[in-house]
Protein backbone atom coordinates (compact mmCIF):
# COMPACT_ATOMS: atom_id res chain seq x y z
CA UNK A 1 0.00 0.00 0.00
CA UNK A 2 1.13 3.72 -0.15
CA UNK A 3 1.26 5.94 2.70
CA UNK A 4 -1.60 8.30 3.13
CA UNK A 5 -2.51 10.61 5.64
CA UNK A 6 -5.84 8.67 5.69
CA UNK A 7 -6.11 5.19 5.07
CA UNK A 8 -8.04 4.09 2.17
CA UNK A 9 -10.94 2.66 2.77
CA UNK A 10 -11.67 -0.22 0.04
CA UNK A 11 -14.21 2.29 -2.25
CA UNK A 12 -10.92 4.84 -1.90
CA UNK A 13 -8.46 2.30 -3.22
CA UNK A 14 -10.88 1.54 -6.16
CA UNK A 15 -10.68 5.09 -7.19
CA UNK A 16 -6.97 5.01 -6.98
CA UNK A 17 -6.54 1.98 -8.56
CA UNK A 18 -9.06 2.92 -11.71
CA UNK A 19 -7.44 6.15 -12.22
CA UNK A 20 -3.63 5.22 -11.99
CA UNK A 21 -4.96 1.69 -14.36
CA UNK A 22 -6.21 3.58 -16.95
CA UNK A 23 -3.79 6.16 -17.19
CA UNK A 24 -1.11 3.69 -17.37
CA UNK A 25 -3.14 2.39 -20.25
CA UNK A 26 -2.58 5.47 -22.05
CA UNK A 27 0.38 6.34 -21.53
CA UNK A 28 1.46 2.58 -22.83
CA UNK A 29 -0.37 2.49 -25.82
CA UNK A 30 -3.39 4.50 -26.47
CA UNK A 31 -1.90 7.59 -26.31
CA UNK A 32 0.68 9.91 -28.96
CA UNK A 33 3.15 11.61 -27.76
CA UNK A 34 1.88 14.96 -28.65
CA UNK A 35 -1.83 14.06 -26.98
CA UNK A 36 0.78 13.48 -23.40
CA UNK A 37 1.42 17.26 -22.71
CA UNK A 38 -2.72 17.99 -23.18
CA UNK A 39 -3.91 15.45 -20.78
CA UNK A 40 -1.56 15.55 -18.20
CA UNK A 41 0.47 19.06 -18.59
CA UNK A 42 2.14 19.47 -15.01
CA UNK A 43 3.11 15.72 -15.48
CA UNK A 44 4.75 16.58 -18.96
CA UNK A 45 7.11 18.81 -17.83
CA UNK A 46 8.77 16.48 -15.58
CA UNK A 47 7.68 12.79 -16.99
CA UNK A 48 8.01 11.21 -20.60
CA UNK A 49 5.11 9.23 -21.51
CA UNK A 50 6.91 5.71 -21.27
CA UNK A 51 8.60 6.89 -17.93
CA UNK A 52 4.87 8.07 -16.29
CA UNK A 53 3.97 4.45 -17.53
CA UNK A 54 6.92 2.62 -15.44
CA UNK A 55 6.10 4.61 -12.77
CA UNK A 56 2.55 4.38 -12.86
CA UNK A 57 2.90 0.34 -12.57
CA UNK A 58 5.29 0.77 -10.17
CA UNK A 59 2.30 2.53 -7.81
CA UNK A 60 -0.07 0.04 -8.58
CA UNK A 61 2.53 -3.06 -7.54
CA UNK A 62 3.35 -1.45 -4.13
CA UNK A 63 -0.64 -0.37 -3.86
CA UNK A 64 -1.25 -3.59 -3.86
CA UNK A 65 1.12 -4.85 -0.95
CA UNK A 66 1.13 -5.02 2.60
CA UNK A 67 3.90 -2.44 3.56
CA UNK A 68 3.69 1.14 3.43
CA UNK A 69 5.90 3.06 0.76
CA UNK A 70 6.10 6.67 0.79
CA UNK A 71 5.57 8.08 -2.51
CA UNK A 72 7.82 11.22 -3.00
CA UNK A 73 6.64 14.80 -4.98
CA UNK A 74 6.77 13.25 -8.11
CA UNK A 75 4.80 10.76 -7.19
CA UNK A 76 2.27 12.68 -5.58
CA UNK A 77 1.93 14.89 -8.60
CA UNK A 78 1.30 12.22 -11.17
CA UNK A 79 -1.34 10.81 -9.01
CA UNK A 80 -3.27 14.17 -8.81
CA UNK A 81 -2.93 14.41 -12.69
CA UNK A 82 -4.29 10.77 -12.88
CA UNK A 83 -7.07 11.14 -10.17
CA UNK A 84 -8.21 14.74 -12.07
CA UNK A 85 -8.43 13.41 -15.03
CA UNK A 86 -10.18 10.48 -14.37
CA UNK A 87 -12.30 10.92 -11.66
CA UNK A 88 -14.15 13.63 -14.07
CA UNK A 89 -14.14 11.09 -16.72
CA UNK A 90 -16.04 8.72 -14.47
CA UNK A 91 -18.37 11.29 -12.92
CA UNK A 92 -19.23 12.10 -16.60
CA UNK A 93 -19.64 8.57 -17.89
CA UNK A 94 -19.58 6.19 -15.04
CA UNK A 95 -19.11 2.30 -15.51
CA UNK A 96 -22.22 0.36 -14.21
CA UNK A 97 -20.17 -1.88 -12.61
CA UNK A 98 -17.63 0.27 -11.30
CA UNK A 99 -20.18 1.99 -9.50
CA UNK A 100 -22.19 -1.20 -8.26
CA UNK A 101 -18.71 -1.87 -7.10
CA UNK A 102 -17.96 1.43 -5.04
CA UNK A 103 -21.70 0.92 -3.99
CA UNK A 104 -21.20 -2.42 -2.15
CA UNK A 105 -17.23 -1.12 -0.49
CA UNK A 106 -18.68 2.20 0.69
CA UNK A 107 -18.17 2.68 4.44
CA UNK A 108 -19.19 6.13 6.64
CA UNK A 109 -15.48 7.75 5.42
CA UNK A 110 -16.83 7.95 1.95
CA UNK A 111 -19.12 9.99 2.88
CA UNK A 112 -17.43 13.01 2.56
CA UNK A 113 -16.48 12.48 -1.16
CA UNK A 114 -19.09 9.90 -2.68
CA UNK A 115 -22.34 9.75 -3.54
CA UNK A 116 -24.36 8.36 -6.20
CA UNK A 117 -27.51 10.28 -7.44
CA UNK A 118 -29.84 8.86 -10.14
CA UNK A 119 -29.46 10.10 -13.57
CA UNK A 120 -32.39 11.09 -15.46
CA UNK A 121 -33.39 7.99 -16.04
CA UNK A 122 -33.72 6.50 -12.63
CA UNK A 123 -30.40 5.05 -12.84
CA UNK A 124 -27.52 5.14 -10.20
CA UNK A 125 -24.22 7.11 -11.23
CA UNK A 126 -21.30 8.29 -9.36
CA UNK A 127 -20.51 11.64 -7.97
CA UNK A 128 -16.81 11.92 -6.78
CA UNK A 129 -15.64 15.21 -5.14
CA UNK A 130 -12.06 15.38 -6.49
CA UNK A 131 -10.97 18.35 -4.39
CA UNK A 132 -12.95 16.61 -1.14
CA UNK A 133 -10.76 13.23 -2.09
CA UNK A 134 -7.78 15.24 -2.58
CA UNK A 135 -7.93 16.52 0.83
CA UNK A 136 -8.43 13.14 2.44
CA UNK A 137 -5.75 11.40 0.98
CA UNK A 138 -2.84 13.65 0.23
CA UNK A 139 -0.62 15.45 2.35
CA UNK A 140 -0.90 18.84 0.64
CA UNK A 141 -0.50 19.76 -2.71
CA UNK A 142 2.74 21.86 -2.81
CA UNK A 143 3.24 20.61 -6.20
CA UNK A 144 1.06 23.03 -7.58
CA UNK A 145 3.11 26.31 -5.73
CA UNK A 146 3.64 29.03 -8.47
CA UNK A 147 7.14 28.30 -9.59
CA UNK A 148 8.27 31.98 -8.71
CA UNK A 149 7.10 32.18 -5.31
CA UNK A 150 8.59 29.17 -4.86
CA UNK A 151 11.93 30.38 -5.79
CA UNK A 152 12.00 33.59 -3.55
CA UNK A 153 11.90 31.68 -0.33
CA UNK A 154 15.17 30.82 0.84
CA UNK A 155 16.31 27.94 2.24
CA UNK A 156 15.21 28.19 5.51
CA UNK A 157 12.17 29.11 4.68
CA UNK A 158 11.38 26.36 2.34
CA UNK A 159 12.84 24.28 5.55
CA UNK A 160 10.65 25.89 8.09
CA UNK A 161 7.78 25.46 5.77
CA UNK A 162 8.06 21.61 5.34
CA UNK A 163 8.76 21.68 1.87
CA UNK A 164 10.64 18.39 0.63
CA UNK A 165 13.87 18.46 -1.09
CA UNK A 166 12.24 17.32 -4.49
CA UNK A 167 9.73 20.19 -4.95
CA UNK A 168 12.06 21.87 -6.53
CA UNK A 169 12.69 19.85 -9.53
CA UNK A 170 9.24 19.44 -9.76
CA UNK A 171 8.18 23.27 -10.04
CA UNK A 172 11.22 23.48 -12.44
CA UNK A 173 9.78 20.54 -14.33
CA UNK A 174 13.17 18.69 -14.30
CA UNK A 175 13.20 15.18 -14.99
CA UNK A 176 13.10 13.15 -11.72
CA UNK A 177 16.50 11.67 -10.76
CA UNK A 178 15.97 7.35 -10.52
CA UNK A 179 16.67 8.29 -6.54
CA UNK A 180 13.74 10.44 -6.35
CA UNK A 181 11.37 7.48 -7.87
CA UNK A 182 12.13 5.18 -5.32
CA UNK A 183 9.32 4.42 -3.54
CA UNK A 184 10.83 3.51 0.04
CA UNK A 185 8.89 1.80 3.02
CA UNK A 186 8.05 3.75 5.87
CA UNK A 187 10.75 2.70 8.11
CA UNK A 188 13.44 3.02 5.36
CA UNK A 189 11.80 6.91 5.06
CA UNK A 190 12.37 7.54 8.48
CA UNK A 191 15.84 6.14 8.42
CA UNK A 192 17.50 7.29 5.20
CA UNK A 193 15.09 10.67 4.68
CA UNK A 194 13.67 11.53 1.30
CA UNK A 195 17.37 12.15 -0.39
CA UNK A 196 19.22 9.60 1.68
CA UNK A 197 20.11 11.72 4.25
CA UNK A 198 20.28 10.07 7.55
CA UNK A 199 17.74 11.23 10.10
CA UNK A 200 16.35 13.49 7.68
CA UNK A 201 12.94 11.56 6.90
CA UNK A 202 9.79 13.27 7.54
CA UNK A 203 6.64 12.11 6.36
Amino acid sequence: MLHFPCPLTPAATEVFRYCLEISADLARADMLDDEWPMAYPLSAKCFTRQRACEVLLDLLDKLRLPQEYVPTTYHWLLMYECLHLHIECLNDAPWPDFVDSLKASRVAQDATYLDFPLDSQGRAGVSIDFESFIDVYFWDTDFLLDPSTFYQLGAPSRQQLGYRADLFGVLSGLPPHPAELVLKTVDEFEATGPEGEDGNGAL
